[in-house]
């Protein structure tokens, strides 16, 4: 598949699922306790003083969860996604909280921003996405100040082994039946052309931030914030995988 060829079935793919999405726990908030126990990851690694205001990209930003919870502790944010599907949701529920926040398309390889515009970068369940991953963390270190931080959420939640397919399959059927499928999967021609299609293990992970030229790379296991999620799902969903998940945080130093 050619890149643009892979681009529209991507979009597609999310803006079906749009409308369904933040239904589905783990990708919308449930509760009190899942929102508060992101605020305080995604506080742990900021820069600045304590209490600044940061101007934060929130990149294939969906409906706009994490970028809201910047919104929320006083940051200027910015998302971008390519689906407008996702976007329009996103934009609704900034309007509905009175959040200042700017929701605009946009390609996470090929980002419509100058160099060093912002002090944070966030994304979460988005690297395994994409058909360029290397050159997306490029791009995302570019538009980083000097001394900014970057935050990427993500898991292993396929790794194509027989027991997660058949547990995946299972999970997603009993979803169809009761109406909690969000869709967003993507077919074989498509998952063929994901390097990292079915999850980023750490180590993983590690090699390519350093690759693109971050530095100061750790990694804060997010196992708790599923089983916060867990109390909240349909019993059908509970033993889908993932066993993986964290938040790394890197930084730019040049």
């Amino acid at each position: 598949m050619i890149d643009r060829e892979l681009k529209d079935a991507v979009r597609k793919s999310w803006d079906e699922s749009s409308e369904l999405y933040d239904s589905c726990s783990g990708h919308g908030i449930g509760t009190g306790e899942e929102k508060a126990a992101w605020k305080q990851e995604l506080g742990r690694d900021l820069p600045g003083l304590p209490g600044s205001q940061l101007i934060v990209l929130d990149i294939g930003c969906g409906t706009g969860v994490m970028g809201l919870l910047f919104a929320e502790m006083g940051h200027r944010v910015t998302g971008i996604d390519l689906s407008e599907g996702m976007l329009a949701k996103a934009r609704e529920k900034a309007s509905a909280q009175n959040l200042p926040a700017e929701f605009k398309t946009g390609d996470a390889e090929l980002l419509p921003f100058g160099k060093g515009l912002f002090d944070v970068v966030v994304n979460r369940h988005l690297l395994w996405t994409l058909p360029h991953p290397d050159a997306a963390l490029k791009e995302w270190h570019r538009v980083l100040k000097t001394g900014g931080v970057l935050l990427v959420i993500e898991g292993v939640w396929n790794d194509r082994s027989f027991r997660v397919r058949a547990k995946r399959f299972v999970s997603d059927g009993l979803s169809r039946i009761f109406g909690h499928h969000h869709g967003g999967h993507y077919d074989e021609n498509l998952w063929s052309e994901l390097p990292f299609g079915g999850g980023v293990p750490k180590e993983t992970m590690a090699d390519t931030l350093e690759h693109a030229g971050f530095t100061g790379i750790s990694f804060r296991d997010l196992m708790y914030i599923r089983e916060i999620q867990k109390r909240g799902q349909p019993w059908y969903q509970r033993f889908a995988p993932a066993e993986t998940y964290y938040i790394a945080a890197a930084k730019k130093e040049d």
